[in-house]
């Protein structure tokens, strides 16, 4: 009797090893589109905090929050099934969309893990500053920051647009004027790209004249430097800017000051070193504008794009 059990026992040790153990799990790693090419690459960002969804049959929900290296990790159902896995749209950083959500199936012959990279990218959108006069020295429409008010003209006017028409190839990205007159130099970006849109904490989000979904823009590119008024700077420069379009209008007649437009530039040599600046990077950096008005705009966007 006792060999018996002990044949049965081993039958049963024995079909528990052929008998598969899938542990199935949906993992990955969500990462933001840096470079804009629409494929996962070494130039990409992992991002944290972020939510990822897993829903399938009899009710199936499964979720994680990706860790600091932008990682996540889901169990799933021990039997074949088919899921749908999206990012929640209401964990995405500032001004960035998720990839359209995806269905995916476990199968008895398919691998144990299923694997999968989320790549979320910078909203669109594009932008035209300028407003209050015709600068003499760049002869585009500019908004200024007047410091001194005993000086007859601004001390900076700036003005252009940033992907006319949504259009990165628009103009090789469009086309931005600075004029510092306490340094004597004039700045035209020849060639730009938008880095992100999104929102400025604390204010009210989007703007209002257009009608869009963010107040701010973050644009970098290259261009020239050159000097005014016997100044004998000329030279190739690159450039990165921040520009908040807070209210209509976007200085003159704005009674909170927090609703007032507000402006970053900085231009670096080929060396690295800044030769010209306005404000400070980040968030809190950009300076509010004397008078002229910004204006962000999504038409013929695309909102929100489809990867």
């Amino acid at each position: 009797m006792k060999g018996m059990i002990g044949l049965v026992a081993g039958a049963f040790l024995l079909l528990a090893s052929l008998t598969p153990c899938y542990g199935w799990h949906k993992s990955g790693t969500v990462f933001l589109d840096a470079n804009g090419n629409g494929m996962v690459d070494s130039g990409d960002t992992p991002v944290a905090g972020v939510g990822v969804v897993v829903t399938g049959p009899n009710d199936f929900w499964g979720h994680d929050v990706t860790a600091s290296d932008g990682s996540f990790y889901i169990e799933l159902l021990d039997v074949p099934a088919t899921y749908t896995a999206y990012l929640d749209p209401e964990t995405l950083p500032s001004g960035t969309i998720a990839p359209a959500e995806e269905t995916f199936s476990t199968t008895d012959s398919m691998p144990s893990i299923e694997n999968n990279n989320f790549l979320i990218r910078p909203a669109l959108c594009w932008f035209t500053g300028g407003g209050a006069y015709i600068d003499p020295v760049s002869q585009v429409p500019s908004a200024i920051i007047k410091k001194n008010v005993g000086r007859g003209t601004a001390d900076y006017a700036f003005g252009g647009n940033v992907y006319p028409g949504c259009n990165p190839e628009s103009g090789d990205g469009g086309s931005w004027n600075h004029v510092d007159r306490i340094l004597k130099l004039h700045f035209h970006g020849t060639t730009i790209e938008v880095v992100r849109c999104g929102n400025v904490p604390g204010i009210p989000e989007g703007s209002t004249s257009p009608v869009t979904p963010f107040n701010f823009i973050e644009f970098r590119g290259v261009g020239w430097l050159k000097g005014i008024h016997g100044n004998k700077v000329d030279m190739l420069v690159t450039f990165s800017a921040r520009c908040e379009d807070r209210n209509e209008p976007g200085s003159r007649g704005a009674k909170d000051g927090a609703l007032i437009d507000r402006y970053f530039l900085q231009v670096l040599d080929q060396a690295g070193n800044v030769m010209l600046q306005v404000g400070q990077p980040g968030d809190d950096g950009p300076v509010p504008i004397t008078d002229g008005n910004f204006q962000l705009h999504v038409s013929s966007c695309d909102n929100p794009p489809v990867l």
